[in-house]
């Protein structure tokens, strides 16, 4: 693989203005219209702030991508969401979907994901994938571990493929494990293994978004012990925390 500087070159130089060409097509779809004036009439829940965090629709989410960095082209390849109620069940609302790539998939990602060339090859395009999700998790507040990796794809996707910002109520489950359980390394492993959530086979973005899901029910039950009781509540909570943490 090149070093990152080199891959950064080649695609300002080469790889994103293919991408725009291979992507050209699909701008005119009624989808992709569809999704840009989705997009354009989100508005987060009002009120969310105010609810008690043992009161409101989650979507615990999570993605499998090409690389670490979509600024430089890595992709989507599928997206795993579980819906809950607060402290309810969290394996009645499912939502899985593989996403077709612009660019090919190296074999590593292929080993790593579980993915087949010919599961990618037949899947549905970002603009389909997204659109979906959307409508999975409409009204509700999303959750994933670490929320600012899977964000921030998201977004650097709409944004390459021309499409308005979007900008939803998100918790991240990994600042809550650092508020909550201090002590234990707050990666998803080790979590898992602390509290004694049955692991399934990592890196398929169903089993990972169950598993966050189990978790973060494990952590959503303690915030009352920790004087949180809204959603106003432990957002301030985990800006206090993010904030301690870059100055550490």
């Amino acid at each position: 693989m090149l070093p990152v500087d080199l891959q950064i070159i080649k695609y300002l130089l080469f790889e994103k203005p293919m991408y725009y060409f291979k992507i050209k097509p699909y701008l005119k779809w009624n989808t992709y219209h569809q999704l840009e004036e989705h997009l354009l009439e989100f508005e987060k829940q009002p009120g969310f702030p105010e609810k008690s965090v043992k009161d409101i629709d989650y979507t615990i989410f999570d993605l499998e991508t090409t690389g670490f960095l979509p600024e430089i082209g890595h992709e989507i390849i599928s997206i795993g969401a579980i819906r809950l109620h607060g402290l309810d069940a969290c394996h009645s609302k499912k939502f899985h979907q593989v996403i077709r790539p612009i660019r090919p998939v190296n074999n590593q990602t292929l080993r790593l994901t579980g993915l087949s060339r010919e599961q990618l090859k037949n899947a549905s395009p970002f603009i389909d994938g997204f659109r979906n999700f959307m409508d999975f998790s409409k009204g509700s507040v999303l959750v994933a571990h670490p929320a600012k990796f899977d964000m921030r794809f998201l977004k650097a996707m709409l944004k390459r493929w021309h499409l308005p910002d979007y900008n939803p109520h998100v918790i991240d489950s990994q600042l809550m494990a650092q508020w909550l359980l201090p002590n234990v390394r707050h990666q998803l492993d080790p979590l898992l293994k602390y509290v004694g959530i049955e692991k399934r086979d990592r890196h398929h973005a169903l089993n990972d978004a169950i598993m966050t899901a189990e978790l973060f029910r494990y952590l959503l039950n303690k915030t009352g012990d920790n004087g949180v009781h809204t959603l106003g509540d432990l957002n301030k909570k985990l800006e206090q925390q993010k904030n301690a943490k870059q100055r550490s």
